[in-house]
C-alpha cells in the first residue's frame, strides 16, 4: 500500500519533481507532432528524458520510484512507454500537505 509519506519522498527530488511537471504540461504542440510518438496514452519516455537533459538510466531510475509511490502510471505501446500523471494520487499528497498546513495554522493562532 503506497502511504501518503511514500508519495511525499519520491517528490523530495528535484529531478523527480521535474518529471511530475514535466508530465503536467505535455505533449505540447512541439512533442505533439513528433513522429516518434503519439499523444493517445500520455508521454513518450524519449520526451522526458530530452527535457530533462537526464541520462536514459537516470530517468528510468525516477520514473520507478515514482512509478513506485503510485504518482505515475506507464503504458506500453510496441517498444515504447508512454507515462501520465495520476491526479488522484497527487490530490492525496495534496490533501495531506493541506491538513499538515492546517493544523500548524490551528496552533499558531491558538498561540497568538
Amino acid at each position: 500500500m503506497t502511504t501518503s509519506l511514500h508519495r511525499l519522498e519520491a517528490l523530495a527530488h528535484p529531478a523527480r519533481v521535474r518529471i511530475v511537471q514535466l508530465l503536467a504540461e505535455l505533449p505540447d504542440e512541439e512533442t505533439a507532432k513528433d513522429p516518434r510518438c503519439g499523444t493517445a496514452y500520455g508521454v513518450c519516455f524519449c520526451h522526458l528524458k530530452e527535457k530533462t537533459g537526464l541520462s536514459a538510466p537516470t530517468v528510468s531510475h525516477h520514473l520507478r520510484i515514482l512509478r513506485e509511490a503510485g504518482l505515475v502510471e506507464g503504458v506500453r505501446v510496441g517498444r515504447w512507454t508512454y507515462y501520465r500523471l495520476r491526479p488522484g494520487a497527487l490530490e492525496a499528497v495534496a490533501r495531506e500537505l493541506l491538513g499538515l498546513a492546517q493544523r500548524a495554522r490551528a496552533l499558531e493562532e491558538r498561540s497568538a
